[in-house]
């Protein structure tokens, strides 16, 4: 989902629960630059990003698969190529070469407040049609407690 996406008792802006969410000010998967997506450490969320990012620094997570859908209908396939713990700003998503392309996936360290992330990087390998239906699944947001 988008974040820019405003939902009643989250005045904040937040980010929401149960879904993941993209930085708008960033592209689209396939096109050149950085797509960003982003969501709460927690269970059927970011939860095993983090937990994995515990243990030598994420090193199991380097060569994982990622798929992204989009409504186009398209799968977007990437390979985690770098885990970059207690992140404070977006050089990650600044510094691609000209014409590439990569996928960050971001998540919290630690409480509500807390401004340290844990930045995933992953390289594209394949952008196969999807089906639509699987593409674009219904999302239920909701404001986290």
């Amino acid at each position: 989902m988008s974040g820019d996406l405003e939902v009643p008792g989250n005045p904040r802006g937040y980010p929401l629960c149960d879904v993941a969410q993209y930085l708008t000010r960033y592209v689209d998967p396939g096109e050149p630059g950085t797509t960003y997506i982003y969501g709460h450490a927690r269970e059927g969320m970011f939860l095993p990003l983090f937990e994995a990012s515990l243990r030598e620094r994420g090193r199991s997570l380097i060569g994982l698969r990622v798929q992204v859908y989009t409504a186009s209908p398209a799968v977007h396939e990437y390979e985690i190529s770098r885990v970059e713990p207690h992140v404070y700003d977006f050089e990650s998503a600044e510094n691609v070469p000209p014409g590439q392309h990569q996928l960050i996936l971001q998540t919290s360290e630690g409480p509500e407040g807390t401004p340290n992330k844990l930045v995933v990087l992953a390289r594209p390998v394949a952008s196969p049609r999807a089906d639509a239906a699987e593409a674009t699944p219904s999302a239920r947001p909701r404001v986290c407690a």
